[in-house]
């Protein structure tokens, strides 16, 4: 009989252990549902805020911000750009030279060339500036 009576116990207390244990399952049930749908909410308005913002990307792209508003300007720009393109090839002829990978010959082969090519981009450079000054001052 003892034995029964102590067999009877340990079921009633698993069935509490086990109810309790549903009980935490549900509740964790509850927040797991609660926080999907938080989620779901954020989705979504993460979503709505990627598609505006790349709509406003689309339409205030940095290039076309900082792209010059005339053909003059333009020229200039792309001048510019050029005439640092041939500093950077002279500068590293000079490295390649110190470096012993290129002979006297070709290093000063090429940046007379260079130099010739530097000379035509600047002197264009400052007739762009000149007609640019003239616009400005109509």
């Amino acid at each position: 009989m003892n034995a029964l009576r102590q067999q009877e116990q340990e079921l009633v207390a698993g069935k509490e252990q086990i109810v309790d244990i549903l009980n935490r399952i549900e509740e964790e049930k509850i927040k797991i549902r609660e926080t999907i749908e938080l989620f779901k909410t954020k989705d979504g308005e993460l979503r709505e805020f990627l598609s505006q913002h790349e709509r406003e990307t689309e339409e205030n792209q940095v290039d076309k911000q900082i792209e010059p508003k005339t053909a003059l300007f333009k020229q200039y720009l792309n001048l510019y750009a050029e005439e640092s393109a041939l500093d950077d090839a002279i500068y590293y002829l000079a490295e390649a030279l110190r470096n012993d990978v290129i002979n006297i010959q070709v290093f000063l082969r090429n940046v007379r060339s260079l130099a010739r090519k530097k000379f035509m981009v600047r002197a264009l450079m400052n007739k762009v500036r000149e007609q640019t000054n003239k616009c400005e001052v109509k």
